[in-house]
């Protein structure tokens, strides 16, 4: 595609994000000017018009003790006119099939409504990333430490990327942020008036949050800190900027909080032989069936002694699994984490 060509898809597609979005043009400037990649656009066109589209955007994923290709889709939206008639379930297809011949691991996306996740669990998406949020007030954040300072970050944002980094990739089965999506993460912060805050202990950094403002209560999306004593730091000094007593902290949580994110498997022999890895003690056998998108994952899976062999042995008893089915189970114990994606 030419260079013409990608600014009028470019263009349609914004179009598109507009009518069924209807976010603001100062969000759309930044996430088209920022994060769409004519690589990573999927579209559905009929009569020269593009009916619907999404951005998979490539991540990386701590899972099982090592590092995965995964797919974020963004933007998922299809013309009124058009809806009801398939169209997303199609391009959700088309783009799967992409995936997998690209090497991904798994693909997730965060459901704009509840609803959604039973529209979603139809492509093979289950739910997988939970959050919980809890309330912080002063009285219960009365530690100190006199050589922990803690400051609000303006205009050196990037150089505490790298302290991000390293506290983030230290949490298994989470989504990562590579240099240039924290530079988006921050341009998003900024637009909605948020703040960074550091904290720095002998001129070491120990701590960080990303704070943003709703209805007068500071809310902390994300939170990084070497001890529980730098976050209470941080929390009385976002406390003490709002000039509030109470504040939100947004945080990792087992499968019995709130749902956030959902997953699907895209290389089901990758993702089995991690499991395998990681859980050598577990024998699973498992006969998996009925994914449209990429049938080279159907068959006949057995996991025993940290290795996974495909194929139907006689003296087996296989569990029977769908896509998304399987995706739950390989994640139910892990309690994968995303945080600053944009939702």
């Amino acid at each position: 595609m030419g260079k013409e060509a990608e600014m009028r898809m470019k263009e349609e597609v914004r179009a598109l994000w507009k009518y069924c979005f209807n976010d603001s043009d100062e969000f759309m400037d930044l996430y088209f000017g920022m994060r769409y990649k004519e690589e990573i656009n999927r579209t559905l066109v009929k009569d020269g018009r593009v009916i619907s589209a999404l951005q998979a955007i490539p991540y990386l994923m701590t899972c099982y003790g090592h590092v995965v290709n995964m797919a974020y889709i963004s933007g998922a939206c299809t013309h009124p006119d058009f809806r009801a008639h398939g169209a997303m379930k199609r391009l959700l297809k088309e783009t799967h099939r992409r995936m997998y011949e690209e090497g991904f691991c798994l693909s997730t996306l965060i459901p704009a409504e509840a609803w959604l996740r039973d529209y979603y669990a139809r492509s093979g998406y289950a739910v997988c990333f939970y959050y919980e949020e809890t309330y912080l007030s002063t009285s219960c954040l009365g530690t100190f430490d006199e050589e922990c300072e803690v400051t609000l970050c303006r205009g050196a944002e990037a150089n505490t990327y790298p302290y991000f980094q390293k506290m983030m990739c230290q949490r298994s089965n989470c989504v990562q942020h590579t240099w240039d999506d924290y530079r988006v993460i921050l341009a998003d912060l900024r637009l909605g008036g948020g703040m960074v805050f550091v904290a720095h202990r002998k001129g070491e950094m120990v701590g960080i949050a990303f704070c943003v403002e709703e209805n007068g209560l500071p809310i902390v999306k994300e939170m990084c800190f070497n001890t529980p004593v730098v976050k209470d730091m941080l929390c009385q000094k976002i406390l003490s900027v709002y000039g509030t007593k109470r504040l939100a902290y947004i945080h990792e949580a087992g499968n019995s909080a709130c749902p956030l994110g959902m997953a699907r498997v895209i290389s089901v022999k990758k993702m089995l032989t991690l499991y395998a890895v990681a859980h050598p003690e577990e024998i699973f056998c498992c006969h998996l069936e009925n994914d449209e998108a990429i049938p080279e994952n159907n068959g006949y899976y057995v996991l025993q002694q940290g290795k996974c062999v495909e194929g139907m042995f006689p003296d087996k008893v296989y569990e029977e699994h769908t896509i998304g089915s399987l995706t739950q189970k390989l994640f139910y114990l892990e309690s994968p984490y995303m945080s600053l994606m944009l939702n």
